[in-house]
Parts: structure tokens; C-alpha cells; sequence
């Protein structure tokens, strides 16, 4: 910091903030972009910001208009700089993203992206991350029964083990397991969608993409939020925040809460289960409650340096849990979406803590960052009806035990040019320490009800990595970009599990109220390394439009069979890796008035995890052949007329697995048969996704409007397995919602799958020992009230 220190007298940069009528805007936000600094207007639009002499880029905004960013040089000669801003009704505003780990325009990044600000995750009800299905192009999620076990696809790429195939940040910190997802959403400032790999800048299991969550921030101006939202199927969902200057300028706090629960949407029935009474007959199947808090204190110590403490968390829990249910038949699902089969209704409690520490110290033209984080999650689990076998979590002592909480530390430093420079940087090291107790290798088999074969795992994962990225501004119109990264993990594991030779053969039993080990437990251990390189080419066709071309690459972490196999068995896999070639236009036309983007995409999905038979009756992971994608995605957003935004996207994706097979075994004819996959189409992958909506404001006045929404969700057919046997064929979801505002309140009504179609929630992704499957949610509808100070 001492060495980055130059000393600089600060100028002050003041102005005036009006609308296009020419009335004052109060509570305008002037952000420098890349940089801690921000102002907010005075209720005369006035404003005042203290900057040492440089050039920045300043982006304005205010509720109910369009955001703008202007470059601004800092001197001796600088003038007052005054704004006027365009209802949001008339004109789009001027997105900033931070997909390459700066704070950029849209329209200038060579990235695929979708971002969604405040706005439009009101309107699309974006709750969870679901809500983005079709209306990111080529976006696909299925979950297993909770948010906290989810399959996100982006272009075909997805996950077939416990490490994410898409990568998941919120406010700058990695999710690095599909565990730590699951977030209820809530006064988000946006959500950024980066489609294909960007292993470059955010590493490990970003082969498909990464989804980006960031938080709103308390800035000068006090403000806050209330909503209660009701709806069929026993919705219930309060939140409310407050953000608030604790000193000016200085010390600055935020909160918010949220609860919400739900009733299930299945109702059980007992026939043909074994179940040993009625109680469960006719119970709802489903159902869960979440509560969600978040807490941000934000110091600025000095003009150069300060501190963000960030602590999350949530508790999730059912006591008649969705959680790795199935409905049994394929034709019985579709013909009874709303019927589940189970002898017993089991229960889950998750809890989650998520707690970081951001550093920023910015000299005159490099900023220094430290990200410093802190998770721990708990997961229990009890009477899980799989397929008539019911499982329970377990570690040491009880049945349905919470288990250990798995509790990961990161820490990232990074360095980065904020200056005006041709040429801009980006480097850093990142490294995490994670000890994790999976949930699928750390339950009970239960054999009698006294009887319990015992799974345990404990892992312990240590990653490091270098990464760098630099752009070069070739000419005034074309750009170059080059990145690297070297991740290298070390990943260990100390297990027992469960064989079968066909019977099951454990190495732990509980019985008694006591756990008795047959065998010791098993340590194993492995490393990986990867280098993801990246390569990008820029051309600014005009000052809000740009083409690009880029190469990137993705990957995901190896691993280790946690189960004992047979001698000469390879008990690690590989990482997987994923190439992208991409060919990209964005542009922002017709004064403001449309928004367009297209990319064409070609990626080499290499060396998959899948589990195959490597030694008679004996299944374990490991890397089974390649696969590719390829397809194109347009986005574009209008607005014809005062009052009438029009949206769209559209992904069509064209996907095979090359030429490979997978060995099985049928435990009951005990014989063993081949499954060739290559030429199917990859799991997951629909053939296109097609978003289609239109909002209309009408106006009362200046205080009182009613906007009416429509929208449209095609997905194309796509199978869930790998060896394509169980199809989810196309299907339209339809929703809207018609709200009256009044100054700063609101009430909306709303539906959700308004035309009550149905179709998968998820399919497994093997199918040759049976399926598994869950339909999704039915209609619902509701009404939401709101208000905002």
C-alpha cells in the first residue's frame, strides 16, 4: 500500500442532476465506476464529489430512470458537470457488469452476458434461480426436491458429481459447492449470467458459466423495503431492509430478512409402498420454509482504503421434504403431476452461514483487493424414501444427525489498473481450504429398523491459483485480451462406504444405539492441476456497439471415489475441461430506444465424470469420453412507445456425446451389457429456449400508474439421462402480473405457470437401473404488497 501511495490534491467535482421535464432529481446516485467513491443529490438534484486529477467514468442513476455512464477527466480546468436523466419509460439505460472482475459497460465486454437489474427481478419474480430458466438463452435448472441440490445447465455443460458445472457468486465469493447453493433472493442489485466457461478469472467448475448474485449497498441516502407476498399452495413470504448512513461519507449499514414457506404440491399416496400404516396416506409432499438474513457494514477509512463486512445466512427446513423423492413410473408422473408414492415422509434442516471481509486500498491508477471468506453448512436428513429404501444422514451418534458442518475458508488478492491506460490489468492468487461431508456419502442404508449400514466421508480439499488478465487497446477501435491461469488442488479423503458383492457388504454398522466398524476407515488422497487459458479480439463499430471474438476455458475439479474398490481400480478421476470459440455483436441503437445482442458459439466438452462399471457389480466416477456444443443466442430489448417495453431471447443449442460407451450391470439377471452413447444428445440440453415478454405502463399523474405483464417460456425437448431414454418433450410456461403503484407503494397480482402446464422439476441423469424423477410446481398466483421508503 506504502508503495502504491502518491500523494494527490483532490479537486471537487460538483453538478446538477435534473429529468428531462427539467424538475430536480433528489437521491440521484453518482457512482466513479471501479472505484469506493459515491454521492448522492441534495433534494435541489445538487451534488458534490471530491476527485484527484485522473479521467474516471461516473455512472448516474435514480429510480424510475434510465442509468447513464460518462467518462470525465479531472483537472484544473474541469467545469461543473451536469446531467439530465431520461425516464426509464422512454429509453433503456447503460448496463454495468462486472463479468471480467471490473466494473464495465455492457455493450464493451466480449462476453456473453445476461444481466438483470432490480427492475427486472421484480417483474420476472425471479425468487430463486429458476426463475432464470429460458430467459437466459440456453439457461436449463432442475432441482432434486430443495434448492440446495440443483442442476444448473448453460449450453449444454452440466453437472453429473457434487462440484458445480456452473459457478455461483454472491457479492464477489464463490459457492464452491452445490450445497452452498440455494440462496433465497431478496433486494438483489442484480444478477449477472455469464454463458460458457470463464475459468480464467473465476476458476474451479465455471465450464459452463458463471451466475453472478450481487447485493444491494447502502450509499448516503437512507432507504428501505417492505413486502408480504401470498398465494395458493400455502405461500407465505415477508421481507423487509433497511440501508442507512451511520456517519456521512463514512460508515454505512444495510439489513434485510426474509421468510417465506410453501406447502407441497404432491400429495402421497401409499398404495404398493409397503407402508406399515395410514398415517401417511393423503399427506402433502413438498413443502419447506426458509429464513434468510443478511447483514453489511461498509468503512471508509480514508479516501484510499476500506473495509466491507458482509455475514449471510439461512436456514431451510420440511418436515415432509422433497429431498431426493422420486415419483416411481414415467407415464404415472405425467398423467398424475401431483401424486408421489411413499411408505415413509422424511424431513431435512440445512443451515448455511456465509461471512466475508472486503479490503480495497486504491491508488491513483491501481487498486488492491482482498477477499477474505468464511462458510460453514449443516445438513440432517431423515426417513428419505428412495425407491423403498430409506436413507438417513449420519456421522457418529444418532439417526437424522445434523451432520459435521462443512466449513471452507477463501482468500482471494487481486491487483488492477483503474487508470485510463491502452492497457488494462488484472492479477491475482486465490486459494481455499474446504472440509466437506458430502450428503450422498455420509447417510445410513437402512436394512432393518435396527439395522443401519453406515456411508461416512470426510474431505479435505486444498486449492491454489494464480491468474492474470491484460487488454490492449491496439487501436481506437480494436482491443486485445489475453488471460491465464494455473489452479493446482490437493483433495483427500477419509471414508468408509458400502460394496456389494451382489449383497451389501458395509464397512460400518449401526445398531443399538452403537456403530461398530467391520473394516477401518479407507484415506485416500490426489492432485490435479489446470491451466485455462483465454484470448479475445474487440472491434468498436460505434460508441454503444461492439463485435467480438473470443476463446476461453472452463473446468472442473477432480476427485476421489470415496468407496472401497476392488485392487488395481483407479480410486481418482480427472478434471473435466471445456473450450469455448465464440463469435459475438452487442449493440445499444436507436437513441436508447433498442437493445441487441447475438453470439455463435462452439465448445469441446472433454474428459467427463460419469459413473461406470469398472470391476463386476462395482460402480465408480471416472472420465468416460467427450462431448460438444454448439448453437447461438440473440437477446433484445425495445422500447417502441412511451410506456411499452418489449423483451426477448432466444438459445438454440445442437449437442452429441462423441463416440464412447458405458458399461452396466443388471443385479438381477447378475450379467453385465454395454450402452453406447455416442451421437445422443447431452443431458439437459434443451434444443432451444425461447423467451417472450411485454410490460406496458399506463400513467395517472406523477405518483399513481397500473403496469400490466405478460410473458412466455418455451423450452425445447431434451432428455435428462445420458443414455436418452427419458425425454422431457416441449413445453410453454406462461405468467404475468398487473400492479398499481402509488408513489412508493404497490400492489401486485400474479400467476406463475398461469396455463398449469406440466413437466419435469428433474430426471436423473443415468437411467439404466430405472428412473428417477420429480414434475415441477403447478399453478400458482398470488398477490404481493409492497413499500419502499
Amino acid at each position: 500500500m506504502c508503495f502504491f501511495t502518491l500523494i494527490a490534491k483532490g479537486q471537487m467535482l460538483q453538478g446538477r442532476i435534473t429529468s428531462d421535464q427539467g424538475s430536480p432529481i433528489s437521491g440521484a446516485l453518482i457512482t466513479v465506476l471501479n472505484r469506493s467513491l459515491q454521492t448522492t443529490t441534495n433534494s435541489n438534484g445538487e451534488y458534490q464529489l471530491s476527485l484527484n486529477p485522473g479521467t474516471y467514468k461516473l455512472q448516474f442513476s435514480a429510480v424510475g430512470y434510465a442509468p447513464e455512464i460518462q467518462e470525465i477527466k479531472i483537472d484544473a480546468n474541469t467545469k461543473a458537470l451536469n446531467k439530465i436523466l431520461t425516464n426509464s419509460n422512454l429509453v433503456l439505460g447503460e448496463v454495468v457488469v462486472t463479468a471480467s472482475k471490473r466494473e464495465e459497460a455492457l455493450v464493451q465486454v466480449p462476453v456473453a452476458v445476461t444481466s438483470l437489474n432490480a427492475d427486472r427481478i421484480e417483474n420476472t419474480r425471479t425468487w430463486s434461480l429458476s426463475g432464470l430458466t429460458a430467459l437466459v438463452p440456453n439457461y436449463n435448472y432442475q432441482e432434486l426436491g430443495v434448492p440446495f441440490q440443483q442442476v444448473q445447465s448453460i449450453r449444454g455443460i452440466q453437472v453429473f458429481s457434487e462440484n458445480p458445472a456452473v459457478s455461483t457468486y454472491i457479492d464477489d465469493v464463490n459457492q464452491l459447492d452445490i450445497l452452498a447453493n440455494g440462496f433465497a433472493l431478496t433486494d438483489l442489485e442484480r444478477i449477472e449470467v455469464l454463458r460458457g466457461p470463464q475459468g480464467t478469472l473465476f476458476g474451479r467448475n465455471a465450464m459452463g458459466g458463471v451466475v453472478n448474485l450481487i447485493t444491494r449497498k447502502p450509499t448516503n441516502k437512507t432507504s428501505g423495503f417492505a413486502e408480504v407476498s401470498l398465494g395458493n399452495l400455502g405461500l407465505q413470504r415477508y421481507s423487509l431492509g433497511v440501508r442507512t448512513p451511520l456517519i456521512a461519507n463514512k460508515l454505512f449499514f444495510g439489513v434485510n430478512a426474509l421468510y417465506q414457506r410453501r406447502d407441497g404440491y404432491w400429495k402421497n399416496d401409499t398404495t404398493g409402498t409397503g407402508a406399515l400404516d395410514g398415517s401417511t396416506l393423503g399427506k402433502t409432499v413438498g413443502g419447506e420454509n426458509n429464513f434468510y438474513g443478511n447483514i453489511y457494514l461498509k468503512w471508509l477509512a480514508s479516501s484510499r482504503l476500506n473495509f466491507t463486512l458482509n455475514l449471510k445466512g439461512q436456514r431451510d427446513w420440511s418436515d415432509n421434504t422433497g429431498f431426493f423423492v422420486s415419483q416411481r413410473d414415467v407415464k404415472e408422473a405425467f398423467a398424475k403431476p401431483d401424486v408421489i408414492n411413499l411408505s415413509r415422509i422424511g424431513q431435512h434442516e440445512r443451515q448455511i452461514v456465509n461471512a466475508s471481509l472486503v479490503t480495497k486500498y486504491e491508488a491513483k491508477s491501481v487498486s488492491i483487493t482482498s477477499i477474505s471468506a468464511f462458510q460453514t453448512i449443516g445438513l440432517s436428513f431423515k426417513d428419505i424414501d428412495f425407491g423403498g429404501l430409506f436413507y438417513h444422514s449420519f456421522y457418529e451418534k444418532q439417526i437424522g444427525e445434523m451432520l459435521p458442518p462443512q466449513r471452507v475458508l477463501s482468500q482471494e488478492i487481486r491487483i488492477q489498473s483503474t487508470g485510463a491506460s491502452k492497457l488494462q490489468y488484472t492479477g491475482g492468487v486465490f486459494g481455499f481450504h474446504q472440509f466437506g461431508y458430502e450428503p450422498s456419502t455420509n447417510n445410513t442404508w437402512e436394512l432393518t429398523p435396527n439395522l443401519y449400514a453406515i456411508s461416512r466421508n470426510k474431505s479435505d480439499n486444498l486449492g491454489l491459483a494464480g491468474f492474470g488478465e491484460m487488454s490492449y487497446q491496439i487501436t481506437k477501435r480494436i482491443k486485445a485480451t489475453g488471460g491465464l491461469r494455473y489452479d493446482y488442488e490437493r483433495r483427500e479423503s477419509i471414508f468408509n462406504g458400502i460394496a456389494y458383492n451382489p449383497f451389501p457388504d458395509p464397512d460400518a454398522i449401526f445398531s443399538n444405539n452403537a456403530l461398530t466398524f467391520v473394516r477401518p476407515d479407507t484415506s485416500l488422497s490426489g492432485t490435479y492441476s489446470a491451466l485455462s487459458p483465454k484470448l479475445a479480439f474487440s472491434y468498436e463499430i460505434g460508441a454503444q456497439s461492439q463485435a467480438y471474438i473470443t476463446y476461453n476455458r472452463g473446468f472442473r475439479a477432480g476427485g476421489i471415489n470415496a468407496q472401497r474398490l476392488p485392487q488395481g481400480i483407479n480410486t481418482t478421476y480427472n478434471p473435466e475441461f471445456s473450450d469455448n470459440f465464440e463469435l459475438g455483436y452487442k449493440a445499444l441503437l436507436a437513441n436508447k430506444k433498442l437493445s441487441f445482442s447475438a453470439s455463435a458459439f462452439y465448445i469441446q466438452w472433454q474428459s467427463l465424470q460419469f459413473f461406470n462399471l469398472v470391476a463386476p457389480g462395482v460402480f465408480a466416477r471416472e472420465n468416460v469420453g467427450d462431448a460438444r456444443s454448439m448453437g447461438v443466442e440473440v437477446e433484445v430489448t425495445a422500447i417502441p412507445i412511451r410506456g411499452l417495453q418489449l423483451e426477448g431471447s432466444l438459445g438454440i443449442n445442437e449437442t452429441n456425446y462423441e463416440a464412447f460407451n458405458l458399461k452396466r450391470f443388471n443385479f438381477l439377471t447378475n450379467t453385465e451389457f454395454v450402452t453406447p452413447i455416442g451421437g445422443n444428445r447431452l443431458s439437459n440440453a434443451p434444443r432451444h429456449t425461447l423467451f417472450l415478454a411485454g410490460q406496458y405502463e399506463f400513467s395517472f399523474g406523477k405518483k399513481l400508474k397500473l403496469t400490466a405483464r405478460s410473458e412466455v417460456r418455451n423450452m425445447g425437448s431434451y432428455f435428462t439421462d445420458i443414455q436418452n431414454k427419458l425425454e422431457q418433450p416441449t413445453y410453454t410456461v406462461i405468467n404475468g402480473h398487473l400492479a398499481l403503484v402509488y408513489s412508493r407503494y404497490a400492489i401486485t397480482l400474479w400467476g406463475q405457470n398461469l396455463a398449469n402446464e406440466r413437466f419435469l422439476a428433474f430426471g436423473n441423469a443415468d437411467s439404466s437401473l430405472g428412473f428417477s424423477l420429480r414434475t415441477a410446481m403447478p399453478r400458482t398466483v398470488g398477490v404481493t404488497l409492497q413499500a419502499k421508503f
